[in-house]
């Protein structure tokens, strides 16, 4: 198993993380804004990800 790959499924993880730390009241109030931009752009990306992958399964499914 190579330890320094990070998958999808690993920022996912790191997505839920962020939530459920937010709710908790883990970051202070002057952290918020760089937590939300970062938040925002591992959402982003991740849907991103998922589009390409449904774009793809029906690339595929169409090629068939």
């Amino acid at each position: 198993m190579d330890s320094a790959k990070i998958t999808i499924q690993d920022l996912a993880s790191i997505q839920n993380v962020i939530e459920t730390a937010c709710s908790r009241g883990a970051f202070k109030a002057s952290e918020m804004k760089s937590i939300g931009e970062l938040y925002e752009k591992l959402s982003a990306f991740l849907q991103a990800v998922k589009a390409q992958a449904e774009a793809d399964a029906t690339q595929q499914t169409q090629g068939e």
